[in-house]
């Protein structure tokens, strides 16, 4: 599974957060890891949270999670 940073992706199968966006932030060089951020709704969300992780790719592995990455990045959206 490759990880685009900053690229948007859907949640559509999984043992939670099903139908969730998601990106993942590289922060190797002020945290040493990764930031996964989700949101129910890309262009207005009401709900989300974020994970920290060394790997994201085994995080989201762990989940259960299939994604489906879409042609969205985000611009500014989260910290």
């Amino acid at each position: 599974m490759g990880i685009e940073y900053g690229r948007f992706g859907r949640i559509v199968a999984g043992d939670s957060n099903e139908g969730m966006f998601l990106h993942v932030r590289h922060d190797v060089e002020e945290t040493g890891g990764f930031y996964v951020y989700m949101v129910d709704d890309i262009d207005n969300p009401s709900a989300g949270g974020d994970d920290w992780t060394r790997d994201p790719v085994t995080f989201i592995r762990q989940q259960g999670w299939q994604v489906e990455w879409l042609d969205r990045y985000c611009t500014g959206c989260c910290p």
